[in-house]
C-alpha cells in the first residue's frame, strides 16, 4: 500500500515538466500501482488532468492533494518507456508528458485487451537473404532495390531481410520492432510475416487507425512473450518485453518524421532506444546521408544484400517524353502493367499570366495558382478561383509544366488501345489489368500490383532536381527508387532526361558514392546531418536572452531576426546538443506565454532539427 504517488502530467506545457507528489485516497491505496494513468486537479483553476505514475514515493513533504481517480487499473507505462520517453523529451527539449501523449495512446474504456492471442513456444529462424558483409549488431543494409521470388509471390528484398532478422530474435525469445512510412510497406511486411508462421506474434500498429484498434494493439505489446510488431513511426514506443531489434525501412521519407512538435524522426528515436545493447537495422533502396553520417563515424557497419541489381538505364536532357520513352512503353504494355512516375499532380502545376509573364499568384493569400483539372485554376493553399492577374489584370493565361492529370490525357492518346489510369495522393486506382495499362502516379502513390511492373519511366527529373531544397538531389533519387522498386523481376526502368553524372552513379547503384558527396559538401558548409539546428521563435529579447546563453556553449547563429516576430536559427554539433537544450529548456521555463495577433504562443518555441528551417 501507498499513500503518495509521483506523477508525470500529460501536457505540451514544458512548465509542467517535472514531477508532482500527490496523496493516494485511502481507498485508492491497495489498488495504486506505478505506470497507471490516473486523473487530477491542478492549479489554482482545479483543471482535471491526467497523468502517469512514476514512483511510489514512502513520504512527501509537497504531496497536499489527492488524485481523483486510478483511469485504468492496468499499467501503461513500463519503466524502459519512461526513460526513453525522459531521453526524447530532453533531446527535443520538450515537455515528457508531450511525449507519453504521443507513446500511449487514449484510454479506451469500452475496449478490452483480453483473450490475446497466446505465443507459441517455438520460432525457427528463417534465411531469406545473404548480406555481404555478414550482418552486424548495428548495420546500414543498402538493398539491391528489386524484389525477389519467395513462395511464389514477388516480395522486395528489404523485407525479406527485415523479417530474416525478426525471425533470428523471436527464436531466442526477443521481441521486435520493424517501422516503415506506409501502410502499403506494412501490408507487404505483414502478408510475407504470415507465409513466414509468424502471424500469432505479429502486432500490427498502422497509420490513421480506430482509436481502439491503436489501444488494443499496445496493450497486447504489454503481454508477456515475444512479440513482432509492424508499424509506422509511432511503434518506436510499442511497450514490448525483451526487445532484441529495430528496423527501421527507407529513413528519409518525410512520413517518419512528426511534422509538428516534438518533430521527432523514427531513425533518431530508433539509434536512441537502442543504445548499447538492441541490435539495430537501417535498411534502404538508397543511402541517405544521415546513415552515410554513421557509417563513416563507424557507428553503423555497412552492408548490402547479395542480389541481381535492377535494370536501370537513362536518356539525356531533350524531348520530355523521347523515343526511348516511347518504345519501353510500346514493348512493355504486351507484358505486363507499365508504371509512368511524375514529381506533380494536376493538369499544370503552375500557372503565368499570359499579359505580363508572371507567375499567377492568389489575391487572396498570394499562394501559387495552378490548374488541377482541365480548365479549373486555382490557388494552390486557399483554393480561391483565379479570375485575373494581379499583377497586370489580364485573364489571359499560360501552362507551366504538365502534372500527372495532364500526362494522364496525352499518353492516353498516344496509347488508344491501352487502359489508363492516374495515382495520386486523392486518386487511388482500383481494378488494375495484368497488362496493357499505364499508370501515371505522383511519389508515394503508386500502387503495388501483383508480380510487379513491366517498366518503370521517370519523367521530368529536372523538376525533382530543381527544388529549393539542399536535399533536393537525395529526395529524387529517394523517389526513384521507390518506384523502381516496383519492378517485376525481369522489368526495366528508364529515367528520361537525367544529365550523365547523376544516371550513370543510379545505373550502376553507386549509392554510396552519391551520399559520400553530398555528406562531404554539407560537412563543407557546416549544415544538417553534419551537425544539428534548432529554430527559436520569442520576443527579441528572448531571443537574444536565449543566444547570449546557447553561443558560448558552442552554438553558432545561422539566421537572426530580432523584428516583432523574432526568431534565430542555429547549429551546433551533436557533443553540445544535451547542454543546448537544457539552457534553451531552463529559458523556456521562465519565459512567460506570448501574443502572436490575438493567438496566445509558447514564450520560447524550440524546434529542433528541423529541415525545413533552411
Amino acid at each position: 500500500m501507498s499513500r503518495f504517488v509521483a506523477v508525470a502530467i500529460e501536457s505540451d506545457l514544458i512548465q509542467l515538466d517535472r514531477v508532482f507528489d500527490f496523496v493516494v485516497p485511502e481507498a485508492l491505496q491497495g489498488e495504486i500501482a506505478f505506470g497507471q494513468r490516473v486523473s487530477l486537479t491542478l492549479g489554482r483553476a482545479k483543471k482535471v488532468h491526467t497523468g502517469f505514475v512514476v514512483a511510489l514515493p514512502i513520504d512527501s513533504e509537497f504531496a497536499k492533494t489527492e488524485i481523483l481517480a486510478i483511469v485504468d487499473p492496468r499499467p501503461v507505462l513500463t519503466e524502459e518507456i519512461l526513460k526513453f520517453s525522459r531521453q526524447v523529451a530532453n533531446r527535443q527539449c520538450v515537455s515528457i508528458g508531450e511525449i507519453l501523449t504521443a507513446a500511449i495512446p487514449a484510454h479506451m474504456p469500452r475496449s478490452s485487451s483480453e483473450n490475446q492471442q497466446q505465443y507459441p513456444q517455438e520460432i525457427k529462424a528463417a534465411e531469406l537473404i545473404r548480406f555481404e558483409p555478414p550482418i552486424s549488431k548495428r548495420s546500414a543494409v543498402l538493398s539491391s532495390g528489386r524484389a525477389q521470388t519467395f513462395n511464389d509471390q514477388i516480395v522486395p528484398d528489404w523485407a525479406l531481410a527485415m523479417l530474416q532478422e525478426a525471425s533470428k530474435q523471436l527464436s531466442n525469445g526477443m521481441s521486435v520492432i520493424l517501422i516503415v512510412p506506409e501502410e502499403s510497406e506494412i501490408r507487404v511486411l505483414e502478408e510475407t510475416a504470415q507465409t513466414l508462421g509468424l502471424s500469432s506474434k505479429t502486432i500490427l500498429m498502422r497509420p490513421g487507425g480506430k482509436k481502439s484498434e491503436k489501444f488494443q494493439s499496445f496493450h497486447a505489446c504489454l503481454e508477456n512473450g515475444p512479440a513482432l510488431v509492424i508499424g509506422t513511426r509511432s511503434a518506436i514506443y510499442a511497450p514490448v518485453t525483451n526487445l532484441g531489434l529495430i528496423a527501421v525501412f527507407d529513413d528519409a521519407d518525410d512520413s517518419l518524421r512528426e511534422q509538428g512538435s516534438p518533430f521527432t524522426h523514427a531513425r533518431e528515436l530508433a539509434l536512441m532506444r537502442a543504445g548499447k545493447d538492441i541490435n539495430l537495422l537501417l535498411i534502404a533502396n538508397y543511402r541517405s546521408v544521415e546513415v552515410q553520417r554513421l557509417v563513416q563515424i563507424n557507428y553503423l557497419s555497412d552492408h548490402n544484400i547479395i542480389s541481381t541489381p535492377p535494370k536501370i538505364s537513362f536518356t539525356p536532357p531533350g524531348a520530355r517524353v523521347d523515343e526511348a520513352a516511347f518504345r519501353l512503353i510500346r514493348e512493355r504494355l504486351a507484358n505486363g502493367t507499365v508504371l509512368v512516375l511524375m514529381p506533380r499532380k494536376g493538369n499544370s502545376a503552375a500557372v503565368f499570366c499570359g499579359g505580363c509573364s508572371e507567375r499567377i499568384s492568389c489575391k487572396n493569400c498570394r499562394g501559387p495558382a495552378w490548374e488541377p483539372e482541365p480548365g479549373n485554376i486555382s490557388c494552390k493553399l486557399c483554393k480561391t478561383p483565379h479570375t485575373s492577374c494581379s499583377e497586370c489584370g489580364s485573364t489571359k493565361v499560360r501552362l507551366g509544366r504538365t502534372g500527372s492529370t495532364r500526362t494522364t490525357a496525352e499518353l492516353g492518346r498516344a496509347f488508344p488501345n491501352a487502359l489508363i489510369a492516374e495515382a495520386t495522393g486523392q486518386k487511388k486506382p482500383t481494378g488494375l489489368k495484368p497488362k496493357n495499362q499505364i499508370v501515371v502516379a505522383t511519389p508515394g502513390a503508386a500502387p503495388r500490383v501483383p508480380g510487379g511492373y513491366s517498366a518503370v519511366l521517370i519523367l521530368d527529373p529536372d523538376v525533382w532536381l530543381s527544388s529549393q531544397s539542399l536535399k533536393a538531389e537525395a529526395n529524387a533519387i529517394r523517389d526513384w527508387m521507390e518506384a523502381i522498386e516496383l519492378l517485376a523481376l525481369d522489368g526495366r526502368a528508364v529515367i528520361s532526361g537525367l544529365e550523365a553524372h547523376l544516371g550513370q552513379a543510379i545505373s550502376l547503384g553507386q549509392h554510396r558514392e552519391l551520399a559520400r558527396t553530398q555528406l562531404g559538401e554539407l560537412m563543407e558548409l557546416g549544415l544538417p546531418p553534419a551537425t544539428r539546428i534548432a529554430t527559436l521563435e520569442a520576443m527579441a529579447t528572448n531571443i537574444q536572452e536565449a543566444l547570449d546563453v546557447v553561443m558560448p556553449l558552442g552554438a553558432r547563429a545561422l539566421r537572426t531576426n530580432l523584428e516583432e516576430q523574432a526568431s534565430a536559427l542555429i547549429c551546433f554539433s551533436y557533443d553540445n546538443g544535451a547542454a543546448i537544450a537544457l539552457a534553451l529548456r531552463q529559458i523556456a521555463i521562465k519565459t512567460n506565454a506570448r501574443l502572436v495577433g490575438t493567438n496566445k504562443r509558447r514564450g520560447l518555441r524550440v524546434v529542433m532539427d528541423d529541415p525545413e528551417a533552411l
